[in-house]
This record gives structure tokens, C-alpha cells and sequence, in this order.
């Protein structure tokens, strides 16, 4: 895949077209537009979301390389001969992270994950607001499918992560039907263990309706969360048909205020101010609870985090008594 774009985020501006030049130089933030395409211990390839082209960078955000993916992975495999890296572990963590957000708005979760789990955590960062939630979706796939060494993995989810995980996994079912019908294997990818969904709009979010209707408010809307935003709300047809249950453990923290009321006048019921607690709710969770919280402070609690750690290790949140199953 060939970048002919004039490239325009900052350390990227110090190259020259042919032969790629590089200048191994911090990156300068702009998140938003970067998607993890590989990631292999310390080391990620990013694509930019408006230019196309990709990048190489190291465990201290340095740029290593950038041009095509295939010039990135040669990069990559250099690097990985010359210190002679071993593959990743045979169990990892991956997180996602919400709208407008970054990948490292998960780093306290993965932190007590790391720790109390003793299993690596990889970070995963998506262009939120401008690419589609199907898009984001692919690339969650191509990161899966190059994890080398990898056979199962665990999800952690917030928000919109939690509806590219699914879609994802509804891409899987459809793309291993296809394949199954043309008398194909299934293509290889580690096994999903457990996922934990912390504030998942996992059936729309009734607040990103809530300017559909309203001719400025609308365009405004778009402008600042793109496809993907508005696939939450009023283009939630687009994608909901693609969204699949894990066909794992899997389990839900929703967040809410405690009454019918919930924070928001406008969304129906309980609700964390953003998403409503039954808008959070899918048949199959082994486990379900509503912690007394607003949806932007979900993943930076203490609490929230412990209880992502107990389900990871046990498959409940607080015990096997106390566990709250949504039946199929």
C-alpha cells in the first residue's frame, strides 16, 4: 500500500519522497489520526487515517521508519534479527480505549491488570473520530492476526472499543463462513478468552440521537466524532446487524446513579450520564454490575479496575455468589 499523499504530522515532515529518509525523533502527538496496525512487544506500525501512509515506532513513541507497511515490517524484521527478539507471550491483554480518546487513557487499567494479572497488556490506539467503526475494526484485526506467538488473548473495553471488538468479531464469523463455503480453513488467530465491557453502548446510545434532528446540531455533531460517532446514535442501523455476542466469558460494568432517573433527563432509566444502563446490556455476560459512577470516571477507578482484574482471573467481578449473569 503506496503513500503518494504529501505527508503533514510532525516529525513526518522531515522526509523526502524516494527513499524514505528517516530521522529516528520523538513523535509529536496527533493520536487521533494514527490506527495500531502490528504490534510486537515494545514495537508498533501505525497507519495515518488521512494521509494512508504508515510508521515504525519504538517503545519510547520514537518514529523508527515510515513509508508502505510492507517497508515498516521489513524495518521491523531487521530489527527483530539484529536483537534477536523472542515471540510475545503465549497470553496477552488487549485494551480499547473510547471516542476522543487515546490509548492512553487505558494505562491505569493496564497498569493493575500488568500487576495483579502478571499478564502482559498492549495498549490498542484507533483513530476515533475519523475513521468508521467498521473501519477500526479491520485494523483491530490485523493487529490479532500478527500478534506472533500469541494464542489467546483477553479484551478490555471502554466504551466504542467495546463495538469495535464486536464488530470484529462479527467480521470473523462472516469472513470464516465464506471462507468454510469455499471449502477453506479458517484463517489463524489466537483465541479470545475473556472480555470485560466497561460503559458499552452495546445497543446505541440514545444521547448520540439526541441532535439527529436538529439541522445545526447535526452537522456539528459529525464534524466533531465523524462516522464513527454518529454510528453510535443515528447510524447505529449501519453497523448493528455486523455486532456479534463474544463466544467467550465475557462481562459488563455499567455505570449509573442508582435511581430510575439516572443523570441525563433525556436517556431513558439509570444511566452514567453518556449511556444508559440498559443500552450497556447484551444476552450471555456472565457477569453484571452498576457501579455508582459517570461514564468519563469508569476506567480511571480503583474499584472498576480491581474488577476488571477479578474477572480476568476468575470470570466474576466480585465473587461467585455475588455474580449477576445476563441469561441468554
Amino acid at each position: 500500500m503506496a503513500c503518494t499523499a504529501p505527508l503533514s504530522f510532525g516529525a513526518e515532515n522531515d522526509a523526502a519522497a524516494g527513499g524514505n529518509p528517516n530521522l529516528q525523533s520523538p513523535t509529536l502527538g496527533g493520536l487521533q489520526y494514527w490506527a495500531d496496525e502490528l504490534i510486537f512487544h515494545t514495537y508498533r506500525i501505525q497507519r495515518n487515517a488521512l494521509t494512508g501512509h504508515y510508521r515504525l515506532l519504538n517503545g519510547g513513541e520514537e518514529r523508527l521508519a515510515w513509508g508502505t507497511l510492507e517497508e515498516c515490517r521489513a524495518k521491523l524484521d531487521e530489527i527483530k534479527r539484529d536483537q534477536k527478539l523472542k515471540p510475545m507471550p503465549k497470553r496477552v491483554v488487549l485494551t480499547l480505549h473510547g471516542m476522543i480518546r487515546t490509548r492512553h487513557s487505558m494505562s491505569g487499567i493496564a497498569a493493575c491488570v500488568g500487576e495483579q494479572c502478571k499478564t502482559p497488556v498492549y495498549m490498542i490506539g484507533y483513530p476515533s473520530t475519523q475513521e468508521s467503526i467498521p473501519r477500526n475494526a479491520q485494523s483491530l484485526d490485523h493487529i490479532v492476526r500478527n500478534l506472533d506467538g500469541v494464542e489467546e488473548i483477553d479484551v478490555v473495553a471502554y466504551s466504542m472499543g467495546n463495538l469495535i471488538t464486536r464488530h470484529w468479531l462479527g467480521d470473523v464469523v462472516a469472513e470464516t463462513a465464506d471462507r468454510a463455503s469455499r471449502g477453506l480453513a479458517p484463517q489463524a488467530r489466537p483465541k479470545l478468552r475473556r472480555m470485560v465491557m466497561i460503559g458499552p453502548p452495546n445497543n446505541g446510545a440514545q444521547r448520540a440521537n439526541l441532535w439527529a434532528d436538529h439541522p445545526v446540531g447535526r452537522e456539528l455533531f459529525k464534524f466533531v466524532v465523524g462516522d464513527g460517532g454518529e454510528q453510535l446514535g443515528p447510524r447505529f442501523h449501519e453497523i448493528k446487524d455486523r455486532l456479534v455476542t463474544p463466544d467467550c466469558e465475557f462481562g459488563i460494568i455499567a455505570g449509573g446513579k442508582g435511581d430510575a432517573n439516572g443523570w441525563h433527563k433525556d436517556i431513558p432509566g439509570d444511566d452514567d450520564g453518556t449511556v444508559g444502563v440498559e443500552e450497556t446490556k447484551i444476552a450471555g455476560a456472565a457477569d453484571f454490575v452498576v457501579v455508582p459512577m459517570r461514564h468519563t470516571f469508569l476506567i480511571h477507578d480503583a474499584g472498576v479496575q480491581k474488577m476488571v482484574c477479578s474477572f480476568l482471573e476468575h470470570g466474576y467481578f466480585a465473587s461467585a455468589e455475588k455474580r449477576n449473569p445476563l441469561p441468554r
